[in-house]
């Protein structure tokens, strides 16, 4: 009976394991990496996640972890041509995730990593989890305001001019246009 409990809790352990995860080396000041280099986030080690690119090998120690926070969350198409339409349908939301920590010497180091949004904020939920620490999550969406009506109303609230101030009278641009009458017309 303690036996089967025993391998139970050990298989319980080896499965709540966070499982490696594709990333991309993005940015950093981590030696022996050049940026754009993909990778594998591991989580084999209780003390240290690892970064994996071809043949260099990073130990982050949890412990040594001083920072993370996750990046906007963006929508990539496939990298597929332009004239494959029917592959571009699939597109990938990724994050970026920053961390900061010391390395063995006791450098600051830096690294920013993209993954999969999903696999981002799983991976900030086990960095908090293992240090303890709480991280700052902001997964703001990269994207642009898609009407000049929705921009107009944040610059209102900012007290900054809209585009078509000079264009239009309206109540809220009623000071800024003379009360005189205009000579130029016929």
């Amino acid at each position: 009976m303690r036996l089967t409990f025993l391998l139970l809790a050990v298989a319980g352990a080896a499965l709540a394991s966070m499982p490696a995860q594709t990333a991309t080396y993005i940015d950093g000041n981590v030696t022996g990496i050049s940026p754009n280099t993909g990778g594998t986030l591991t989580f084999d080690d209780e003390k240290a996640m690892t970064l994996r690119t071809g043949l260099t090998s990073v130990a982050i120690p949890y412990d040594a972890v001083s920072h993370a926070e996750l990046g906007a969350v963006k929508e990539n198409a496939q990298d597929k041509p332009f004239y494959k339409f029917w592959s571009r349908k699939h597109k990938i939301e990724t994050q970026l995730l920053i961390v900061n920590f010391k390395d063995e010497q006791g450098a600051d180091r830096t690294m920013t990593l993209e993954l999969e949004q999903p696999a981002a904020q799983a991976v900030l939920g086990d960095l908090e989890a293992r240090t303890g620490k709480q991280f700052a999550a902001s997964p703001q969406r990269a994207s642009k305001t898609s009407s000049p009506a929705a921009a107009g109303a944040g610059a209102e609230k900012r007290g900054d001019e809209w585009w078509g101030d000079q264009y239009w009278k309206t109540p809220r641009n009623a000071g800024k246009w003379s009360k005189e009458p205009n000579n130029n017309q016929r």
